[in-house]
């Protein structure tokens, strides 16, 4: 009685900790999410100082002049491909930061340790299950010579790897009342991921994308060095935190510097074909996992080689030539340009400022310059054409027909960020070698990539957003359904593997195609905003992921199945983007034609 009441109040405590943590990381998002709208609205009053017309109609003049300057460079010339290469190579390497926690936070079988003294039957309880002993994993005797009465654990666990692998669950005895703290760690990431685009992102307009990229990879390089040196569960969340910031930043300068490296004639499949590094990052992981069995070594290899390789990117990839132009860096514009001319075969460009002023440009670039880099591109598509008063997020709610819009794209950034990283990180529990399954799931990208362009092109973001969340929550569900085995005992783990593939291969198409489908759905006037606030939930659905696999596997995808049938259902409420123009204003929503989804999703004026 005394015992079980020092339990209970040891789980009351805990459940009270994790409570407290999500609430605090709720709290949190929500302070960034004030904090953004506030600059927003901040930045929308300071266009009444200059007129919205002529902000637009400067920075396209300047947009396009450096755009043709860029086309004669050579397009898909052999540097720009050196550099993409390169950029893709980094790109490559943060998968792995995103999906070390399957192997890290890996829970071997255990059992209580025996007492000294004493064998481990006398020890720990235990039953015989298909033959063999079975031990338990959180109790032992007290005193086995007097009664059965158990205790907790006090003399450690016993961990039977099926080989020489480790991770911080053995290595810290994350087990029992800790072994929530396993998937803690993966929480903290993704709060660090999400920090990382509020705090350090926006380092890049200042100091450059090369530089943050560059400073990042360092400093990822370090904090990942450090990480196998955590003593204590504090201390590993912390610094997997500052490792998602960091990581997230290089993905977003990493973006930017790709796409900023082409003309915009060529920039639509390099933007595309970037994330096919993402699914070899993927597969090259369960690849490093199974070679290396030692977390720390394992940590090890994904933080130092590319890393530090980067140190020879300083003299490789230059600096963005918009954001150099952008800044009035023109002696350094002027070596980036020579760079490209000489590799690509061109003609020297003999002096920087007659070239500039043969595109219209003329002296210093002034700030809307920065408007052609795509990491602004929403924040462009936000000077309203016509300002009748400040826009906050606030406004998504005023009127009805943005307001479900509004609603439904949260709903869908939130579900799908849910499934995809719910998914990935129950890669543990399918059955089958977790390496292979891995593997698997990074190579269904490949495939769901390539359809998910051509079924954006044909039949629009709407179907294609239904279509593929469909066959994710089918297969997701139809999990529930298959049974362990056949009637005559032949095992059905390969079948539900199979369908867990299938689903993660729909949620792939889905989340590849929503934030294209965000940025037109949205009016103009308030785009950022919107795009933003939808961001927010796509966040909590990406910390949500890895404490809700802490639930039964099945469970868990019965509920990704459900919430995705719902989003395939509701995407069809939502109007048709695709070659279209884009809302410019609110009242271009409010007084598109309305028609039922049954009927908009097979009428061809719609489509």
């Amino acid at each position: 009685g005394e015992h079980e009441t020092k339990i209970n109040t040891k789980l009351d405590s805990e459940v009270l900790y994790t409570a407290l943590l999500v609430y605090s990381v709720f709290c949190i998002h929500s302070c960034f999410f004030i904090n953004k709208t506030l600059i927003l609205v901040r930045s929308t009053l300071d266009i009444n100082t200059v007129s919205p017309m002529e902000k637009e109609k400067e920075g396209h003049h300047t947009a396009h002049a450096v755009d043709k300057l860029q086309q004669h460079l050579g397009g898909y010339g052999r540097f720009q491909i050196v550099i993409y290469l390169l950029l893709g190579l980094v790109y490559m390497r943060g998968g792995w930061h995103v999906w070390i926690p399957i192997y890290q936070t890996l829970s071997p079988t255990f059992h209580c340790s025996a007492s000294a003294g004493l064998s481990l039957n006398e020890s720990v309880p235990h039953t015989v299950e298909e033959g063999a002993l079975v031990y338990s994993q959180c109790e032992q005797y007290v005193n086995f010579s007097v009664s059965n009465a158990t205790e907790h654990c006090h003399n450690g666990w016993t961990y039977l790897w099926d080989s020489s692998y480790t991770s911080i669950v053995s290595w810290m005895d994350l087990v029992c009342d800790k072994a929530f703290q396993a998937d803690l760690t993966t929480t903290m990431y993704m709060v660090g991921t999400t920090s990382g685009v509020i705090f350090l992102a926006p380092l890049g307009d200042r100091f450059g994308s090369k530089t943050l990229m560059l400073v990042c990879l360092w400093a990822q390089a370090v904090l990942g060095t450090v990480l196998i040196w955590a003593s204590n569960i504090i201390v590993f969340c912390i610094i997997k935190a500052l490792i998602g910031m960091c990581n997230m930043t290089i993905a977003l300068s990493v973006y930017v510097l790709m796409t900023e490296t082409f003309d915009a004639s060529h920039r639509e499949l390099p933007t595309i074909a970037i994330q096919f590094f993402w699914s070899a990052g993927i597969m090259s992981m369960a690849l490093l996992g199974y070679l290396i069995p030692a977390w720390q070594d394992l940590e090890l290899a994904i933080a130092l080689p590319i890393n530090i390789l980067s140190l020879s990117f300083m003299s490789i990839i230059p600096e963005s030539l918009p954001w150099l132009l952008s800044k009035g860096k023109l002696k350094q514009a002027e070596k980036v340009i020579n760079s490209f001319t000489t590799l690509n075969g061109l003609a020297q460009v003999p002096n920087l400022q007659e070239k500039l002023e043969r595109f219209g440009i003329h002296g210093n670039i002034d700030d809307p310059m920065k408007k052609s880099s795509p990491y602004y591109v929403l924040k462009d598509q936000c000077a309203p054409t016509d300002v009748s008063g400040p826009h906050t997020v606030l406004t998504l709610f005023k009127t009805p027909k943005l307001r479900v819009i509004t609603l439904i794209m949260f709903y869908l950034f939130l579900v799908n960020a849910l499934a995809y990283f719910g998914i990935m990180y129950s890669t543990p529990q399918l059955a089958g070698d977790r390496f292979l399954n891995l593997c698997l799931l990074g190579l269904v990208e490949i495939p769901a990539y390539v359809l998910c362009i051509a079924a954006n092109r044909l039949i629009g973001r709407r179907r294609s957003v239904s279509i593929f969340l469909l066959i994710c929550g089918v297969c997701n569900i139809a999990v529930l359904f298959v049974p362990e085995e056949t009637s005559d005992g032949h095992s059905l783990q390969s079948l539900k593997t199979a369908l867990v593939m299938l689903g993660k291969f729909g949620i792939t198409g889905s989340y590849s195609t929503i934030y294209l489908y965000a940025s037109e759905v949205f009016p103009t006037i308030i785009r950022t905003q919107a795009v933003g606030a939808s961001s927010f939930f796509e966040n909590l659905g990406s910390i949500a992921a890895p404490n809700m696999v802490y639930v039964q596997s099945s469970v868990t995808l019965g509920i990704f199945g459900g919430m995705t049938i719902v989003g395939c259902v509701i995407v069809l409420l939502l109007p048709e983007t695709h070659n279209r123009p884009l809302p410019q204003t609110i009242e271009d929503v409010e007084n598109k034609q309305s028609v039922p989804p049954h009927f908009s999703y097979l009428s061809p004026a719609n489509s």
